[in-house]
């Protein structure tokens, strides 16, 4: 999936994308582990690009270099190697945003909602980053408790979540 504009402009209501990308826009960086587990984490879990991404943060970081990008956004953040730096995809949901952070406090979305109309994204991408990838995923011995969490969901919940991220993928 492309790129979507608001990594460019902000205007997003996911509290943590906004709060981070404003920032960013406003000057050119961000810590390692917003990179990582905010940007890099939504852009792998909800499918875009990797070389849009990398292309992106090219443009928006003050450190934007070749030998950073490279081996952090492909490497590690979009686990686009095929696991050469990173021994397993750094993907999470909200709950990992929201035990870290601040973020989720002032949001619209609820970190602990998978398929309500009022379900955080980075849920229902997370979850359907793992069906997407399972046969790839689950030769990773580091992902067999994550796996085993995802077979837990019923078939309607997965179907659930598959349509959701579907959905926002074509607003």
């Amino acid at each position: 999936h492309p790129l979507p504009a608001f990594y460019w402009t902000g205007d997003t209501q996911m509290n943590c994308l906004h709060q981070i990308l404003t920032q960013v826009k406003q000057i050119g960086y961000a810590h390692h582990i917003q990179r990582l587990m905010v940007l890099n984490n939504f852009a792998l879990i909800a499918g875009i690009s990797p070389q849009e991404l990398e292309d992106w943060f090219h443009a928006a970081f003050i450190d934007g270099y070749d030998w950073v990008m490279q081996t952090n956004v492909i490497g590690m953040g979009q686990f686009a190697d095929g696991g050469m730096i990173a021994s397993k995809p750094y993907a999470a949901s909200a709950n990992y945003i929201n035990n870290m952070s601040d973020y989720c406090r002032n949001c619209i979305y609820n970190p602990r909602e998978r398929t309500t109309e009022n379900a955080c994204p980075f849920n229902f991408f997370y979850w359907d980053f793992l069906a997407r990838h399972y046969d790839l995923l689950k030769k990773q011995p580091r992902m067999t408790q994550i796996l085993r969490n995802l077979e837990r969901l019923s078939p309607s919940e997965l179907q659930e979540i598959r349509s959701l991220a579907s959905s926002w993928h074509a607003m």
